[in-house]
C-alpha cells in the first residue's frame, strides 16, 4: 500500500523547519513562501497548523489543466511536468486547498513528496508531519481534513482559511 502524507496539527510547533527544507530542497534557497506546503501561525491561539498536499485519488487539479500537465505517478503521486504547463493557473484555481500555485516561472508547483522521501518530514522533528502506510486512525484524519474546502480565493488564502477552520474544530 502506497505511504501518505498527513499534518497532524495539534503537533506542530511552527517552527518552519519543513518549509525550509522543502523550499531548499525545489528551489535552492531557505524561503518558506516558496515550500509546496504551509504552516499558518495563529499567536495568540498558541496554535500553529501545517497543510500538505492530499494527492488526491481524482485531483482537481489534474482535472481542471487543459494541457494535460498534471498526473499520477505509479505510487500515486500527483505530479505537474513543467514542459508542458502553459501558466493558465486554472489548477490553482480548482485546487480546494490551496496545495498548487503558479511559481516564478509561471509554472505550476506543488509538492511532489521529495521523489518518495519527504524532506518536510525528515526536519520535522515534533511529529506533526508523517509519510507512512495509512492505518484506521491515520486515514479517518486524512479524510477529516480533505472535508474542509474552499472553492474561492489564491491558493495561500485558501490554506490559511482552511487552516482558520481546523484550529476552531479543536484539530
Amino acid at each position: 500500500m502506497p505511504r501518505i502524507l498527513v499534518a497532524m496539527p495539534e503537533k506542530c510547533t511552527g517552527c518552519g523547519r519543513c518549509q525550509a527544507a522543502c523550499s531548499a530542497a525545489h528551489e535552492g534557497l531557505f524561503a518558506p513562501s516558496l515550500a509546496r506546503l504551509g504552516v499558518e501561525n495563529f499567536p495568540f491561539l498558541g496554535r500553529s497548523v501545517p497543510s500538505v498536499c492530499f494527492h488526491c485519488a481524482n485531483p482537481d487539479c489534474m482535472a481542471a489543466c487543459p494541457e494535460g500537465a498534471i498526473s499520477h505517478d505509479e505510487n500515486g503521486t500527483v505530479l505537474v511536468h513543467a514542459a508542458k504547463c502553459t501558466g493558465c493557473g486554472a489548477c490553482a484555481e480548482a485546487c480546494p486547498w490551496g496545495q498548487i500555485r503558479l511559481g516564478a516561472d509561471d509554472v505550476a508547483v506543488k509538492c511532489d513528496l521529495c521523489g518518495g522521501e519527504p524532506g518536510c518530514v525528515s526536519e520535522c522533528h515534533s511529529g506533526a508531519l508523517v509519510f507512512q502506510e495509512p492505518d484506521k486512525d491515520l486515514r479517518k484524519l486524512r479524510g477529516m481534513q480533505m472535508k474542509e474546502r474552499c472553492a474561492n480565493g489564491s491558493p495561500e488564502g485558501k490554506r490559511a482559511e482552511l487552516a482558520r477552520r481546523l484550529v476552531g474544530a479543536g484539530a
